[in-house]
């Protein structure tokens, strides 16, 4: 008797791009949660890989943030922030050119430093209980002062990108 094999599906891009247009839109995972109607824990899943939406989840998202589903599946959006925005650069100058070009870079470090981040947050949480932070307290408080520093300065980004995606899109 033949076995019938089965076929594994194709890992997607949908939880980092779900991550990354929810930095976009400045938004919390409970604040897109309550937007699209799911649970935070559902949106911290997705994000994290550990599980795919269902059809009506997934297009809820998709229709959310205005792409295309295909694009949220296969497509690295981080990667080029300007394709996935209504700026249109056809018929603009080198100028408006450059300032696209620089836009994009700045959102791909702005996501990069978030990831770096959230690294070091989770590394601080899990020296916590550790005999070394206890002995090394006042260097872990420095590290922290910077991580919030960090953590500011990320923030800032993220809001001065949701401003100008904002912009662009009311025009």
């Amino acid at each position: 008797m033949e076995k019938k094999s089965k076929n594994i599906p194709k890992p997607t891009h949908f939880g980092k791009n779900l991550k990354f247009l929810r930095r976009m839109r400045g938004l919390s995972q409970a604040a897109l949660a309550k937007e699209i109607q799911m649970s935070r824990n559902n949106v911290a899943s997705y994000e994290s890989g550990i599980v795919e939406p269902n059809t009506f989840k997934f297009l809820s998202a998709c229709e959310y943030f205005s792409i295309d589903p295909k694009e949220m599946l296969e497509s690295v959006l981080s990667e080029n922030p300007s394709e996935i925005t209504s700026i249109d650069i056809k018929g603009q100058g080198l100028l408006d050119r450059n300032i696209l070009s620089q836009m994009d870079d700045f959102v791909i470090q702005t996501n990069e430093m978030t990831k770096v981040l959230d690294g070091y947050k989770v590394f601080i949480e899990m020296r916590q209980e550790s005999q070394q932070f206890k002995e090394n307290r006042e260097l872990y408080s420095t590290l922290e002062d910077l991580l919030e520093l960090l953590s500011s300065l990320v923030k800032s980004n993220w809001q001065l990108i949701n401003s100008v995606v904002s912009d662009t899109e009311e025009t």
